[in-house]
């Protein structure tokens, strides 16, 4: 599943791509291959407030209502499925808490044998902008001594042909899977809550993406 991703863009560029204000400027854009597992900050627009760029959200959601340590459940949580959301603890309380997640690249193994010995890191990013968007949820968690985390996670959906070739740990069960990845002009339709989130998942909607070995 996807859990590394880069954004490499200048902050002006970003204000003005996404028509946004960013009024705390972390680097969040720094060019840096990021893992899901490192719980890093980054920028994301929130569906609340659409015209604001948060840059203090970490990857790896950890729900409102969770009453043990974070670390217990942050690393199972960076990816969820969008055809399960509504059924599972994590997420369906906050169907409707969606957000953008802008990003330059993610990033996929390739296995090359059966065993995965060998793999290809591949590079995926949008033909038609530096900068594109994935499908998101959010959350804000208070944890045990007052300390309020902020926390998303990178919706998911089936593959399309070229990231079943690509994301082939599972190829032996048929299992290929790919995160929800917005065409620029649709960015906000996840926004927009009218949209049931079922819609953005393949084949029903169908993004552009080019997917080759990093390097």
């Amino acid at each position: 599943m996807c859990n590394k991703r880069r954004v490499e863009a200048k902050i002006d560029n970003v204000m003005k791509r996404f028509s946004v204000i960013i009024p705390e400027e972390r680097d969040v854009f720094d060019g840096k291959m990021h893992s899901a597992f490192e719980h890093t900050k980054a920028g994301i627009i929130r569906a609340e407030t659409p015209g604001v760029m948060d840059t203090d959200y970490h990857w790896g959601l950890v729900p409102k209502t969770w009453n043990k340590p974070k670390e217990q459940i942050w690393n199972s949580t960076y990816n969820a499925k969008i055809e399960e959301v509504h059924q599972k603890y994590s997420f369906r309380s906050i169907l409707n808490q969606r957000c953008l997640i802008p990003t330059s690249f993610y990033y996929e193994y390739h296995w090359n044998d059966p065993k995965g010995r060998s793999k290809t890191l591949y590079e995926v990013w949008h033909p038609d902008d530096e900068i594109f968007c994935l499908a998101g949820l959010y959350s804000s968690y208070t944890d045990s001594d007052g300390s309020v985390y902020n926390s998303y996670t990178i919706l998911t959906t089936q593959a399309n042909q070229r990231m079943k070739f690509v994301h082939n740990k599972d190829a032996q069960i048929d299992y290929h899977r790919m995160p929800v990845m917005l065409n620029p002009g649709t960015e906000r339709d996840w926004l927009d809550l009218k949209n049931p989130h079922l819609d953005f998942s393949y084949p029903n909607y169908k993004p552009l993406l080019i997917a080759n070995p990093a390097g």
